[in-house]
């Protein structure tokens, strides 16, 4: 009977956890928007842009129920206590294309904006990383900008597609040149495909050879994910050329990889 009244304490006391978390994570967001708000010069697109990255919307786990839309559209991570890092399926249902795609005009609505509002959403890596090779491959990094970066930290996994969680696979490591290139050497094999994380100033990027593969990288090792890597996302209304414009942009992390967003709001 002591054993009973234990498990129903120990479960009221996760609920409590879970609930307090909850509460800190919208206390977070509601400090982070306010004091932005206060903050001198913040435009209406600078207050939207933060609104859908620092909410996860509504249903908060709208990502993973790709049968209906959500009330109210936000990116957050729910799960997450830092700011800016978003759900990577939601962020994959504004892929078109993908499974549960949610239209801009949808998306408009779900925002709470009027018809004569137009925006577009781009989400990029960090760091733009070219992989040429076959077995022997060579990394090249650049900056958002397209300039060369030296000294980035790349390491590559050359894993079976097939990957299990037991297999065992080469890990080569190497540092890019003044030219932001560096050459990874591994024995070349077939239904073999390059998982790549580079790395520097605690700046991360994850990406695979071939592009959007499900892969990703934790703790050193590779493991098989149930959605793909996102390499990029352009989400728009309709063209901005010619008109008055607002922009923002935003540093963000996706599964573990850094991003940078950029939003555009103009009517």
């Amino acid at each position: 009977m002591h054993v009973t009244y234990e498990y129903i304490l120990a479960g009221l006391m996760i609920l409590l956890i879970l609930m307090m978390t909850q509460i800190t994570m919208s206390a977070l967001m509601t400090r982070q928007l306010t004091y932005l708000e206060q903050s001198g010069g913040y435009k209406t697109a600078e207050k939207i842009f933060d609104a859908l990255l620092l909410s996860p919307g509504d249903p908060p786990d709208w990502g993973r129920n790709l049968s209906e839309e959500p009330n109210y559209l936000g990116l957050a991570d729910q799960n997450s206590l830092r700011a800016y890092v978003l759900d990577p399926y939601k962020v994959l249902r504004l892929q078109k294309g993908s499974t549960g795609y949610i239209s801009p005009a949808k998306a408009r609505r779900l925002l709470g904006l009027r018809d004569d509002y137009h925006f577009s959403l781009r989400i990029f890596p960090a760091l733009t990383v070219e992989i040429q090779g076959n077995g022997s491959f060579t990394i090249t990094v650049r900056n958002s900008k397209g300039s060369p970066m030296p000294n980035v930290n790349v390491t590559g996994y050359y894993v079976p597609k097939s990957l299990s969680p037991m297999a065992d696979y080469p890990i080569k490591s190497n540092i890019t040149k003044i030219d932001g290139s560096c050459t990874l050497e591994f024995q070349y094999e077939r239904d073999h495909v390059l998982v790549v994380c580079a790395s520097v100033f605690g700046v991360r990027v994850v990406l695979t050879e071939p592009p959007g593969l499900n892969f990703r990288v934790e703790g050193g090792r590779v493991f098989k994910s149930d959605i793909p890597l996102i390499t990029e996302i352009n989400y728009s209304t309709g063209s901005v050329v010619g008109f008055e414009k607002e922009y923002v942009s935003r540093y963000v992390e996706i599964d573990g990889s850094a991003y940078i967003a950029e939003f555009t709001l103009w009517k």
